[in-house]
């Protein structure tokens, strides 16, 4: 803006002479000049002239009147707004009032745009005409505002008038208000010198304005993330709009003002910037608008997702200002307000932070983060960042007293790209102890070996969030508890594998109550792995107690076991003399003196160069000069001198190794002048001590030294070429490295640094500190990522694995004991089966035969060969085998198939002569197909009641003989080969069907057996099997039978044959089926033709064999045709799938199945199952098992049916003792 005295407006006139002095100073002068018949007029009555052009009225749209123009150029000053004035003189002055006509104006008041104006000039008297307002641009050699004036054709004239007359004086410039609808926003181009503002103004209102009596305290923009991303103005303060809804802060895009997301911020918005596609604000408020999101003076929007988000939790007082600040990069805003603390929350630890004013926040990690040290309240951020320049500023305004670039609050880091960082997360970094000191001396990065991320550890005096006192760790960005009572100063921190050794000033008290206190003896030996300290005996001081003893280092003696601990005490446990100096074995736990040496004084550092080790402090023999640095032998226990240690000024106060000569054992000596106390720096090279320049004021204190590769050194620093640090001939510093040098150091030139860069007594210097009220502070110790010093360690189990060692190895003895008892069992279970099985034979056959009696069964009949019922037993002859107890010769009662049987004459089945001992039994007329034997064929059976696994049986087919009826009968059944019963009740059943055969052919006197004593002769032809009788306990009057199984018997089968015998009749032995023969099928081992006849010794007895003979190899037709229709309802076992199911082997089972089962898959039962418990099925091994659940790997659910008038049994049993494969040959001795 500019302020112009009243008149001094620009003007042009239109008469030349007027427009400008010749002493003007104007660079461009305000002109006019005309085309046409233009007359200058000077009326008495007017205070100047004018000019007037006068044309006829029939030439008023002529060419000549419309060429005839004033044109005129205004001079001005600078842009803006502005009002143009005419001045049209009066017609009266003149009496041409009749012949005024209106005057037509072209204004280029901006390039590229011509305003047209009519002023009518009919006044009477003199008069300034307003003619135009808005925008000009300065006047330049480039463009500059014009006015041309003519006669309007189209304008009204008297009809009396016979000329028309147009009068020019001048046009007069005001600067006016630029605009009146602001409220509080203006958009402005910040190029002041562009081209643009000849197009039209640089600064205008917005196109949508906010409401009357708002106030804007920010304005910022950037582009937004969202759907649409465009770039957008915020506009943040107090004011608000019920439409579009938006409440002290807005946004403007697309020439519209629309609100942020819950119609915006509840309270006064002050100060905002854009970072990130992010919207940072901050004011006075605590919520949104909508009372949604809780705030605290400070927010963020983001434009990606359009919601707000707190800054961790806020800050306690009003934020004023909030900017980018440069110096910590492009993601860090600065924050300033009278706010005194940051409020707890993610990001900022777990206690509230002291801010003072001033806060910084990471928007890459969204986090608080630390800022530059600033003693007093900024009451002002600037920061040019918008600019984005490479070297933008930032600037902070207000009382300070003090100023720093970093808060450090103890530790710093330098990174692999050579920036300053302060290590730990804002709000858990290390903090002053209750005193309001905060020391950090030293820390180290532990590794347990090469192999383990290092974890860094540091101590001294402070504590941290936790609660931890002088030594934390860093986790996670956080420094937290390593472990309790490390109540003294922390001087030195070793590592030894996974074992950290913690010394430094001891602090062991008592509280008034007996409790409490601490115990900090001086020396702590803490297992990483564990997390525990680890128990050893304490040092002492001279007077036996812990209070004077100081441990200045630990030094780790490489691949043994020892450790060397130095400082101040006297004693080991109070009882190991052993001053100044110890050795601890790690294993062991066990403290040992060093040979005996002339310390007077503490030990203040340690080193070990190969296998020597190296001691500073003060040695004095008698009245000999003191003596500073000595080295000891382990290998001989012995002490000695180091050459050139005697030229050493005074005292040692630290030993540094050298890294860049590998091999020579050189390390670096520091310590103080005895005469001023200043300090010196001296280097062993391997063979002697030598003196190094080193220029240094005597008030500074050096804590550490450290011999780092010049390339971890900042260029900007030391500078890139050597040039900067030549490196002398004698110099103790090899090349390519510099020693860095920490403490509180007074430099030549009267600089003052905590951490400085020397080489060959040239200084460089780094950092610098101060401590929080102002004074200056020191870096105790600069370390850098080390390998592990390798040790010998032993590992000892811990009490607890020893025990559960101990209790495994008795659980495995226990269980190789249960395993040989179970085998063993099984064994001898295996044998008493076998001789069950022989006992149950026996005991048969002597049931049969009776001892020393003839009998025949009542059901044998005999026949011949050519059907006419003659016996065979006649025509025994070579062929008859001697049979002993146990053995039993059988016919089938032949019906009406004699015919059938004429074929079969002279063909047998038979066993072999191991059949006992494991042979299969062979057997004539079995069909191939189904592996039966036919029904009404003859048959030899020996020993009916064979068990044991080497008896090869078979389950095919069963029979049931009702005498009651005195024929055979036939139970209905599907299919022959399914569900087998227990083994045990098909013999016993066998056996009593035998029996009352025998005594029905005694009664009718037919017998074509004999049965005699302990021989029984059996033909080698035809053999028809008996029908097994089932024993109802109402034929006991029909029947005497003697029971052959004895209850008091020793024997289990016995006791459990003896037990069913007792019940009543034996239920069924399986699933029944006529034949077309009329009789039912028994089941049979599985049979084999044999090529000869046999004969058989059982129980002992000899066997004759008799004449082979002839074998029929193939059956007759007739013979296929009967088992072909006695099989032609069932299906073969053998082709049957391994697990049926229901709906497809109805055929198959003992009883047809029921609707209801046939869903369900079928199993057959492996193994007795005696239920134990409420829920569980029952079964006996070979029944069969309708399974309805197999969800459960161990547990299935099943169903058995034990006949269609028994009710079904419905449980769980375990799935181990069902298969989906119907039982084998071979299964039957399993099953017995």
């Amino acid at each position: 803006m500019a302020i112009l005295p009243t008149g001094d407006y620009p003007r042009v006139y239109g008469d030349s002479q007027f427009n400008s002095s010749p002493c003007s100073q104007e660079p461009i002068r305000p002109s006019s000049s005309f085309t046409g018949d233009w007359k200058t007029t000077a009326p008495a009555s007017y205070h100047g002239t004018y000019k007037t052009l006068t044309v006829a009225r029939a030439d008023i749209d002529s060419a000549q009147t419309l060429n005839a123009r004033m044109h005129m150029v205004p001079y001005v000053p600078e842009s803006g707004f502005y009002k143009i004035y005419m001045m049209v003189p009066g017609c009266q002055n003149t009496n041409t009032c009749l012949q005024r006509s209106t005057a037509r104006l072209e204004l280029s008041t901006v390039r590229k745009r011509v305003v047209v104006v009519t002023v009518p000039q009919n006044n009477n008297a003199d008069e300034e005409i307003p003619v135009y307002t808005g925008y000009m641009p300065s006047s330049t050699p480039e463009f500059s505002m014009s006015i041309s004036v003519g006669l309007d054709v189209n304008g009204t004239v008297d009809p009396q008038a016979t000329s028309v007359e147009l009068v020019v004086d001048y046009f007069r410039l005001e600067r006016v208000t630029s605009y009146t609808n602001l409220n509080g926003v203006i958009g402005f181009a910040g190029d002041l010198t562009s081209p643009s503002q000849m197009d039209g103004p640089i600064y205008q209102p917005l196109s949508a304005t906010l409401p009357v009596n708002s106030i804007v305290y920010s304005v910022t923009s950037g582009m937004t993330n969202d759907t649409h991303p465009t770039d957008t103005l915020y506009l943040g303060g107090r004011f608000s709009s019920q439409e579009p809804g938006f409440y002290n802060i807005a946004q403007y895009r697309n020439s519209k003002l629309m609100p942020l997301s819950n119609t915006g911020i509840w309270g006064t918005v002050n100060s905002m910037t854009f970072v990130n596609s992010s919207l940072y604000i901050g004011g006075s408020f605590n919520a949104t608008a909508d009372q949604a999101v809780t705030l605290s003076n400070i927010a963020q929007f983001s434009t990606t997702d359009q919601t707000w988000r707190p800054l961790s939790n806020g800050v306690d007082g009003t934020v004023t200002s909030i900017v980018p600040y440069s110096p910590f990069g492009p993601n860090v805003v600065a924050i300033t307000g009278s706010f005194q603390t940051l409020k707890a929350g993610p990001g900022s630890g777990d206690e509230v932070v002291t801010a003072h004013g001033l806060a910084m926040w990471d928007t890459a990690f969204n986090q608080w983060t630390y800022t530059p040290y600033i003693k007093g309240t900024p009451s002002l951020l600037f920061s040019d960042l918008w600019q984005n320049r490479d070297n933008n500023v930032a600037l902070v305004a207000g009382p300070l007293s003090a100023v720093a670039a970093l808060r450090a609050e103890g530790t710093l880091l330098l990174d692999s790209n050579q920036n300053i960082q302060p290590l730990g997360v804002l709000g858990s970094s290390l903090r002053p102890e209750d005193s309001g000191t905060m020391v950090v001396n030293t820390g180290l990065w532990y590794a347990k070996n090469n192999g383990t991320t290092p974890q860094l550890i540091v101590g001294g005096r402070f504590k941290t969030h936790d609660g931890s006192t002088n030594v934390a760790k860093l986790s996670d960005g956080r420094w937290h508890k390593l472990l309790d009572g490390v109540s003294g100063e922390v001087l030195t921190i070793s590592n030894a594998a996974n074992l950290l050794f913690i010394g430094g000033v001891a602090n062991v008290t008592e509280s008034s109550s007996g409790q409490g206190g601490s115990n900090f003896g001086g020396l702590v030996m803490y297992n990483m792995d564990s997390h525990s300290s680890v128990g050893i005996q304490q040092l002492k001081g001279p007077d036996g107690g812990s209070s004077t003893v100081r441990v200045n280092k630990v030094a780790i003696r490489a691949d043994t076991s020892m450790v060397v601990v130095g400082g101040k005490f006297s004693t080991a446990g109070g009882m190991l003399s052993c001053p100044y100096v110890c050795t601890l074995d790690i294993n062991e736990n066990q403290w040992s003196p060093m040979a005996s040496s002339t310390l007077v004084d503490q030990v203040t550092d340690m080193l070990f160069s190969g296998s020597t080790l190296y001691v500073a402090g003060t040695f004095k023999n008698g009245t000999a000069p003191s003596v500073y640095l000595m080295q000891y032998s382990f290998a001989s226990s012995s002490w000695d001198t180091v050459s050139g240690a005697s030229a050493l000024p005074g005292p040692v106060k630290s030993l540094t190794p050298g890294i860049g000569e590998v091999g020579v054992g050189a390390f670096y000596v520091s310590g103080t002048k005895s005469s001023d106390g200043t300090p010196y720096l001296a280097k062993y090279d391997g063979t002697s001590v030598a003196i190094a320049d080193y220029t240094i004021g005597s008030s500074s204190i050096v804590r550490s030294i450290l011999e780092v590769p010049r390339s971890r050194i900042p260029g900007s620093v030391i500078g890139t070429s050597s040039s900067s640090l030549n490196r002398r001939a004698n110099s103790v510093i090899p090349s390519g490295y510099v020693l860095v040098v920490s403490g509180d150091l007074s430099l030549p030139g009267g600089q003052r640094a905590s951490n400085a860069f020397f080489y060959d007594n040239n200084w460089a210097p780094f950092l610098s500190t101060i401590q929080d009220d102002g004074s200056p502070g020191y870096i105790g110790s600069v370390f850098f990522e080390r390998p592990p010093t390798n040790v010998y360690q032993r590992h000892r189990l811990s009490v607890a694995l020893v025990i559960l060692i101990a209790i495994a190895i008795a659980l495995g003895i226990t269980f190789l004991i249960v395993l040989v008892g179970l085998v063993y069992i099984y064994l001898r279970n295996r044998r008493e089966a076998a001789a069950t099985a022989s006992a149950a034979s026996a005991a048969l056959a002597a049931t049969v035969g009776g001892a020393g009696t003839t009998k025949a069964p009542p059901n044998v009949a005999a026949f011949g060969s050519n059907g006419a019922g003659t016996s065979d037993y006649a025509r025994l002859g070579t062929g008859a085998a001697t049979l002993g107890a146990g053995a039993l010769a059988m016919r089938s009662q032949r019906t009406v198939q004699g015919d059938y049987y004429a074929n079969g004459a002279g063909v047998r089945d038979s066993w072999g002569e191991n059949a006992f001992a494991g042979e299969p039994v062979s057997f004539d007329h079995i069909s191939p197909k189904t592996d039966r034997l036919v029904s009404g064929q003859p048959a030899g059976l020996a020993g009916l009641a064979v068990v044991g696994r080497k008896a090869a049986m078979s389950s095919d087919t069963y029979v049931h003989y009702d005498d009651r009826k005195g024929d055979g009968k036939h139970l209905a059944g599907n299919d022959l080969n399914d569900s087998l019963d227990s083994i045990f009740e098909s013999a016993a059943a066998e056996a009593d069907a035998e029996v009352e055969a025998r005594e029905r052919t005694a009664s009718t006197g037919s017998m074509d057996a004999v049965v005699a004593g302990a021989a029984v002769a059996v033909g080698a032809s035809r053999r028809q099997m008996p029908s097994p009788h089932h024993h109802d306990s109402s034929d006991s009057t029909n029947h005497s039978r003697t029971s052959m199984y004895r209850p008091d018997s020793t024997n289990p089968f016995e006791q459990r044959m003896a037990l069913r015998e007792s019940q009543g009749a034996f239920p069924p032995a399986g699933p029944y089926a006529d034949g077309a023969d009329g009789l039912g099928h028994i089941p049979m081992p599985r049979a084999h033709h044999a090529e000869a006849g046999q004969a058989a010794a059982l129980a002992g007895v000899s066997v004759a064999a008799g004449a082979k003979v002839s074998r029929r190899r193939s059956e007759t037709t007739s013979t296929r045709n009967t088992e072909a229709g006695l099989v032609a309802s069932h299906s073969s076992s053998s082709s049957r799938p391994s697990a049926e199911s229901s709906v497809n082997s109805g055929s198959s089972a003992r009883v047809p199945i029921r609707d209801s089962l046939r869903q369900y898959p079928v199993f057959y039962a492996k193994f007795t199952f005696s239920s134990r418990e409420t829920g569980e099925l029952g079964f006996r091994a070979g029944e069969r098992v309708f399974v309805i659940d197999q969800s459960d790997e161990i547990w299935w659910m099943g169903i058995v049916d034990h006949g269609s008038d028994q009710p079904l049994e419905q449980g769980v049993f375990p799935a181990t003792y069902v298969s989906g494969d119907p039982p084998k040959s071979t299964d039957w001795a399993e099953l017995v």
